[in-house]
């Protein structure tokens, strides 16, 4: 069930402003011609005409008499002077002049009158096309309105509107689930069935099973794991290709899914029972693949860093054989330049002991230049098998031509039988002549010496070291899933990007409309010369303003950029402080979630997953509850001992059965629009820019996601959030350890559903990567991070000819015009592909790391992210308020961090789920109470301020600019709480008094 300000359904709101009643309500002179040529000005049916007309302008149908305020009824009548009664317009409204007036007006208004039979059949007709890509009844009801609007109809009653569209989208999943049951034969559905046949089904794989997520990757853990992604290899292969649902469905479906335990599952239609499996299946399987190739990355990462310790063990352990070495060399290159004619003179150093010290030699350059790889390799014999059985199931292929990779992994799996310690890669191993299978050019240096043996790769080379050769090839496969040269078929992260992208054709069409949204120059040759003007624009620009700044200056070419002196606060922000601390009313969090809950109704957003009419009587008591148990992380056993009278299933049953990751981030872009309407957060900032920072939450060990983070000293994973210059935190995300955190900065601008809408975006130091300025710059973001070290990063000219007189020093090699110039349309369709949502903005960032070799589309990015980037750093080290800016977005950042850290305070901080999307939703539980928090912070300090400013003390927007939302002293945290949803809560004061 729908409500109805949920949709764009036209109604009368209930608290009517003045300048609504101008700007809707007034009569025109041509609404008032158009009722003088039927009516005398001094009769009730001048004026009901009159009140037809403006409200059926409003809301496109007819209404009651009865259902229009007084305030729109008083108002259009001293518009028009009239001295109508009230009871003079009720007789009007049941006369036939009335039932008249209606068709003139739908003349007048060129709008056809709703018809029982025929228009209730467009409207079903335009909900069934709705229903096939919407899935939430509201988007169905807006699309259905927009067509009755185009088509010029008079809208139905919003009930008629709702019944007709709930069929519609009824009738849609009917016939995906249908369509989904057509393509089984009966073997799979033998197989399904026996996954039905109890709740750990047949052998145990059943639905309990296939709902299963990944633990941490041990070694038991893994081959458990790898026996789950065989089983369902077995069952993707009964499956089509494409199962033919809209993204939005497929999405629906999976939710639906995972929300039911067995008993549900087998409560439902058989069609709909197998369909539900069947996306599952598909789901399980794609997440399977992913989560296999980021076992088969982590294991070969931790060897790869536990290789590095037992060489740095080592070279400890042997510190005096180097010593000895060392000393045996100066002795011997001391006796060649005193004596190089005499070889006997050598003897006293070298006695009888030299082939021991070749022998010690050999060991030391075996490890030199931090060369751990020889100790990888005698960690790998033990993790051999895991390695060889997961990625043998993930059916890699190649986003490039370059197979060499792909060949040469399938000759490892040829040949991983075969007990020997070398392998030929001659056609024929008798003769020496014969070519090479397969071709191993693509080994690095590093590598190449303990695969060949030969020292240089000019050599020919003949057989490899099986062992190290099999290490090799995997290293190089962890590392072309990450980059995207290699996919996974059918997974989604690690599946081929390229498909996600819009059409080329797509591309043709709607590339100036793009350009101009983001305010960038349509055309290849076009863009760069536009975009080298404005890089020696910038440059000149830079360098003619570097002397001013005292702070920043260049030393034996390294630039220096000094710290400003702090603002001082002013003397009245000690004083308000105090008063406004004071002045908090003390409240318990449980009291905090009441309140804004009546003030927004969240609870409408956590309706049924399927779609049906809500059964539950107490929606609101239960969102209540979900809120305070999850976002303080006190769990539902300590919530009901908290909370009087309430049972566990009530706090824990909404979280499991309604709830997903999408319907919680509405919920935090509903309280964040209404945050925006308060006129005291301008005072803090304009709402356009947000900072970007992420927070280790400590998780326990036994899943996929916890990692170790060497920073921070345990297990967990990061909270990566998009704070706004006004303090409220607009998206999150939770994202394992060891990620690259600066991939996922763009995704909250793109994904923010909130009428904040920012343009800017700083980060911390990791987001100083030039893909990320890059494809940023296309997308119409301005990227601005925060800078550390920046004499180790390197200015790039538009021209090797330009010559600067200040900053001539910082600048390094030209940028490569030409390249940005010849892929203008491969990145600019990227671009495209992420603003259109075919893709994210992380997917394609993700494969832009450093080891990159084969990509062209990253080389690009980059070369464009140059230019990008060495703008932002003259503008930076030019514009001292800049520097303050971004250092105090970043700020927030932090301070936010503490502030959702502060409400996540039970069980020591540590997300108690193993389950990773359930992981991901405690975070986002905790990012909504933190909004629920900051909302009644700053309706609060609305109300403070005004008083303050009534009582005669000097409040000025410089002084409101001194304090944050994140107050904490008058929030209660501990306690038993009553829970009382029947109390009235004073409605929210968004205007200040202060001008």
């Amino acid at each position: 069930m729908a409500a109805i300000y949920q949709t764009a359904y036209p109604r009368i709101k209930s608290d009517i402003t003045e300048d609504e009643l101008g700007d809707v309500y007034t009569p025109t002179p041509e609404d008032q011609k158009f009722a003088l040529r039927h009516c005398k000005r001094t009769s009730a049916s001048f004026l009901g005409l009159l009140i037809q007309l403006k409200i059926t302008q409003r809301l496109g149908r007819f209404v009651n008499l009865g259902e229009i305020p007084k305030v729109i009824i008083t108002h259009i009548k001293n518009q028009c002077r009239s001295r109508v009664t009230l009871k003079d317009l009720q007789t009007y409204y049941t006369s036939g002049a009335k039932d008249r007036h209606v068709k003139l007006i739908r003349r007048h208004l060129n709008i056809k009158a709703y018809d029982a039979a025929k228009t209730s059949e467009l409207a079903q007709i335009w909900a069934l096309e709705a229903a096939t890509t919407k899935e939430a009844l509201p988007d169905i009801i807006n699309v259905t309105l927009e067509y009755l609007v185009k088509e010029r109809y008079e809208l139905p009653a919003f009930s008629v509107l709702e019944r007709i569209c709930q069929a519609a989208r009824a009738e849609v999943n009917t016939r995906y689930y249908d369509q989904l049951c057509g393509f089984l034969e009966s073997e799979s559905r033998q197989c399904i069935n026996d996954i039905l046949r109890s709740s750990t089904g047949l052998n145990g794989f059943g639905w309990s099973t296939l709902k299963n997520e990944p633990k941490r990757p041990t070694p038991r853990n893994i081959h458990a794991y790898i026996q789950y992604l065989e089983w369902l290899t077995s069952l993707q292969t009964l499956l089509p290709t494409d199962l033919g649902l809209p993204p939005v469905k497929h999405q629906q479906f999976i939710n639906e899914a995972k929300a039911l335990d067995y008993a549900e599952l087998m409560k439902l239609k058989l069609n709909k029972r197998l369909a539900l499996v069947i996306v599952l299946i598909r789901h399980q399987y794609a997440q399977t693949l992913d989560n296999a190739a980021d076992i088969f990355i982590k294991m070969l990462l931790k060897m790869d860093r536990s290789a590095q310790k037992l060489l740095e063990k080592y070279l400890a352990d042997h510190q005096k054989q180097t010593d000895h070495l060392i000393s045996v060399l100066s002795g011997t290159v001391k006796v060649y330049l005193d004596k190089p004619d005499s070889v006997a003179a050598f003897d006293p150093i070298l006695g009888k002991n030299s082939d021991q010290l070749m022998q010690m030699c050999e060991q030391y350059m075996a490890f030199a230049g931090n060369n751990y790889l020889p100790f990888m390799v005698r960690l790998y014999k033990k993790q051999r098998s895991t390695l060889f059985r997961t990625i043998e199931i993930l059916n890699l292929a190649s986003a490039t031509e370059d197979k060499d990779l792909l060949n040469a992994f399938q000759f490892i799996l040829t040949h991983k039988k075969r007990r020997t310690e070398f392998l030929s890669i001659q056609s024929d191993p008798n003769d020496p002549s014969s070519r090479n299978v397969i071709n191993i050019r693509w080994i690095r240096e590093s590598w190449w010496k303990l695969v060949t043996g030969k020292s240089t790769k000019s050599a020919q080379v003949s057989e490899v070291n099986k062992t190290c050769f099999e290490l090799c090839v995997f290293e190089r496969i962890a590392e072309e899933l990450s980059t995207g040269d290699l996919f996974i078929p059918y997974s989604e992260t690690f599946d081929d990007y390229r498909e996600q992208m819009i059409t080329w054709e797509e591309y043709e069409a709607q590339l100036p409309t793009y350009c101009e949204e983001v305010g960038l120059v349509a055309g290849d040759t076009e863009f760069t010369t536009t975009l080298k003007k404005s890089m020696e624009t910038s440059c000149r620009k830079a360098d003619s303003q570097f002397p001013e700044d005292e702070l920043v200056r260049i030393e034996n070419g390294n630039l220096i950029i000094g710290k400003p002196k702090p603002d001082q606060p002013l003397p009245e922000v000690e004083e308000i402080g105090a008063l406004l601390r004071d002045r908090l009313d003390k409240i318990n969090l449980l009291d905090v979630i009441i309140n804004v809950e009546k003030w927004l109704n969240l609870n409408k957003h956590f309706g049924p997953l399927s779609g049906f009419e809500s059964r539950i009587s107490d929606p609101e008591l239960r969102f209540v509850l979900t809120v305070f148990c999850y976002g303080t992380n006190i769990g539902p056993t300590e919530t009901v001992r908290s909370v009087q009278g309430v049972s566990r299933k009530q706090v824990a049953w909404l979280n499991l059965k309604r709830t997903t990751e999408a319907r919680l981030d509405k919920a935090i872009a509903k309280i964040n629009s209404e945050y925006k309407k308060y006129r005291l957060i301008e005072c803090w900032g304009s709402g356009s820019s947000v900072s970007a920072d992420g927070k280790l939450w400590d998780l326990y060990e036994d899943n996929l996601l916890s990692e170790y983070h060497i920073r921070y000293g345990s297990y967990g994973g990061i909270a990566y959030y998009h704070v706004s210059d006004t303090y409220i935190a607009l998206f999150s995300r939770f994202i394992p350890c060891g990620v690259y955190e600066a991939i996922y900065i763009l995704d909250g601008l793109l994904n923010d559903e909130s009428d904040f809408n920012p343009d800017t975006v700083h980060g911390d130091t990791q987001a100083q990567s030039t893909p990320v300025f890059g494809l940023a710059y296309l997308l119409g973001i301005k990227l601005m991070p925060r800078i550390r070290n920046i004499k180790d990063l390197s200015f790039y000219k538009p021209d090797r000819s330009m010559v600067l007189k200040h900053i001539q020093s910082l600048f390094k090699e030209p940028i490569k015009w030409d390249l940005i110039e010849k892929h203008y349309a491969d990145m600019m369709r990227t671009a495209m592909s992420v603003k259109a949502g075919k893709i994210t903005a992380s997917t394609i960032l993700r494969r832009f790391g450093t080891k990159n070799r084969k990509n062209k589309l990253y080389f690009a990015f980059r070369e464009l992210g140059r230019v990008v980037r060495t703008m932002f750093l003259l503008e930076y080290i030019t514009d001292v308020d800049l520097r303050k800016t971004i250092q105090a977005a970043t700020c927030k950042s932090e301070e936010f961090n503490e502030f959702a850290r502060w409400l996540f305070f039970a069980n020591g901080g540590k997300i108690p789920a193993n389950l990773r999307h359930e992981q991901s939703k405690i975070v986002k539980y905790n990012h909504l109470l933190a909004n629920f928090a900051i909302l009644y912070n700053v309706n609060a300090m609305t109300e403070v301020f005004n008083q303050l400013k009534s009582e005669g003390y000097n409040i000025t927007r410089d002084i409101m600019a001194e304090f944050s939302p994140y107050h904490t002293e008058h929030l209660g945290r501990l306690g038993s709480f009553e829970l009382d949803l029947t109390k009235q809560v004073k409605p929210m004061t968004f205007e200040l008094l202060v001008d």
